[in-house]
């Protein structure tokens, strides 16, 4: 795993919020027509509120010279890749300066460092379509640069687990459960199963897992 690695992801706040990017999007660009781009590939699963996971694939626009900036990796290291959470993925701001991004350029020669620090994590930070986007080692999220090489990765963001007892707790359960999922895969896979079926419209009101547990005899 490269340094800097993506978790574990804190209970509640930034990283449970859900996305703002429209169900449709297939190109995000947070700033776009004020810099050169390249377009990237990102490929990822995201759950809904009924517990159905779909594969995605949508193009970022990343400032030009990100690429070359970035060194491809395997599956599990996070290369350009700082972090995965429920809204998206984010990119390392870090490599913005080896790339030859320069943030006055967009906020210009009198920002502050706040506001040139607002811009760089708008160039590299990414709200993405399709619902609650889940890494983990069953299901990576995985960015490609324009050439097609794997430049970043992440499995241990939220997992899939994490997403559905978010979704099936009305948002009380706010983990990632990749502990879970790494030292109990066998007990991860019956609760996936079992919040699957709560969320499919199993016994019970939504977020109910007492009821559900109980109309299932209490296994």
């Amino acid at each position: 795993m490269s340094p800097g690695v993506d978790g574990p992801v804190r209970a509640g706040g930034d990283a449970f919020r859900s996305s703002t990017a429209a169900p449709d999007v297939t190109v995000v660009n947070n700033l776009p027509g004020f810099f050169p781009i390249e377009d990237w590939r990102v490929c990822y699963w995201a759950v809904d509120t009924e517990g159905g996971l779909t594969g995605w694939a949508v193009t970022l626009q990343l400032p030009e010279g990100y690429a070359a900036a970035c060194e491809p990796v395997a599956v599990g290291q996070l290369g350009c890749v700082l972090r995965v959470r429920r809204w998206g993925v984010g990119c390392r701001p870090s490599v913005l300066e080896q790339a030859g991004f320069d943030p006055t350029f967009v906020a210009g020669s009198q920002a502050s460092d706040r506001e040139l620090l607002d811009v760089c994590f708008a160039v590299t930070h990414f709200d993405l379509p399709g619902g609650f986007v889940v890494a983990d080692k069953d299901y990576p999220l995985l960015l490609f640069d324009p050439a097609g090489l794997l430049k970043g990765t992440s499995v241990t963001g939220i997992s899939l687990l994490g997403a559905l007892a978010f979704a099936a707790s009305g948002g009380r359960v706010a983990s990632d459960f990749q502990q879970v999922h790494r030292k109990a895969p066998r007990l991860y896979r019956q609760a996936v199963g079992d919040l699957r079926e709560l969320l499919a419209g199993s016994p019970g009101p939504p977020g109910d897992l007492a009821a559900h547990h109980s109309a299932k005899g209490g296994e």
